[in-house]
């Protein structure tokens, strides 16, 4: 429910004192201009922007000076960092969009770092989605390293934080924590060094069809109508109807009906053919970290996009309208 200060009625008919309610509106109306004056807004986005930068260094110096604690850092930001989406995601009605594979990547990592952490299976999966699909989902999704915009940080970290993760696991593992339990046989040892194709790829299959189906149930059969009567947004319809991209684009030549199908088959060819990044990486130091550098910059590169094309406008022309509000009033 919205409330604007011009549903206050003048009219005594409703009860009350009229020149009560002008002086509530005129309140209400004043306080408004103070949190939307373009000195606020000046000052909140640069607290913002303070705040977003601060924790792109923290990572970088945390993955430099105790590269095998990072996995403590990754796990107290991504859970706030979660709740703080959830609640912003549930007053915007785009809670379904935490059911989507990102996020299921995220869990099972988790899950390995707190419930699991000597299961070489897990390590395996968990490195073969953060290192291809996670990683590379910057590039196809451009996230951008907006420092200022809490969203976009947050979707930067929950790409690029589980692979930071996977990369200390993988090159500075906590030897106490992680790895074959003390009393395991020597095939177990064995299998922590190393990875084939079907550990990577074929494997985590598994799971992301595990998943799929999860969400296939959930999304298109069992919560459909109510998503569709609600207008609730999922990354579904924004893939297929609001964006460019090859989902977009194959979807408008697909019958309605199959769009579903076929956008969780493409979501799989990516997942599969990304994974085999993490097989590559899996046997190269220097591969491994230039991928993440790479994907970095690339954050970094659409960040910088949107600050030039896009925000710099949009910005002054919020600070423009927010200056002749103020100026009308004084």
């Amino acid at each position: 429910m919205q409330f604007d200060v011009g549903d206050l009625d003048d009219s005594s008919s409703n009860g009350g004192s009229p020149g009560a309610k002008q002086r509530l509106r005129a309140a209400l109306a004043a306080r408004l201009r103070g949190v939307m004056s373009p000195g606020r807004i000046l000052l909140r986005d640069k607290l913002a922007f303070l705040l977003g930068s601060c924790q792109l260094w923290s990572v970088a110096y945390w993955l430099g000076w105790s590269p095998h604690t990072f996995y403590k850092m990754y796990t107290c930001q991504v859970l706030v960092l979660l709740v703080a989406r959830w609640a912003v995601y549930r007053a915007k009605r785009w809670h379904y969009y935490l059911l989507d594979f990102c996020y299921f990547a995220n869990m099972l990592l988790l899950a390995h770092l707190w419930v699991a952490p000597h299961s070489a299976l897990l390590s395996k999966v968990t490195y073969a989605f953060t290192t291809g699909p996670l990683a590379w989902s910057t590039v196809a999704f451009r996230n951008s390293m907006v420092y200022h915009d809490l969203d976009k940080v947050t979707s930067v970290f929950l790409h690029l934080g589980p692979a930071c993760v996977s990369w200390t696991l993988r090159w500075h593992p906590d030897g106490d924590k992680f790895g074959p339990a003390a009393d395991a046989p020597l095939q177990d040892r064995q299998a922590w060094g190393s990875a084939s194709l079907l550990q990577l790829v074929v494997v985590p299959l598994l799971f992301y069809l595990a998943w799929a189906v999860a969400y296939y149930m959930k999304i298109f059969v069992v919560s459909a109508e109510r998503i569709r009567q609600r207008g609730y947004v999922t990354l579904f319809t924004y893939v297929t109807t609001t964006t460019k991209g090859v989902y977009a684009a194959i979807a408008k030549r697909v019958p309605r009906q199959h769009r579903p199908q076929v956008y969780l088959f493409l979501h799989m060819c990516f997942c599969a053919t990304t994974a085999l990044f993490s097989w590559l990486c899996w046997n190269s130091f220097w591969l491994h970290t230039l991928l993440l550098c790479a994907m970095g910059a690339v954050s970094v590169w659409h960040g910088a996009s949107y600050y030039f094309e896009v925000f710099a406008k949009r910005y002054l022309a919020e600070l423009t309208k927010a200056s002749s509000g103020d100026s009308k009033k004084k």
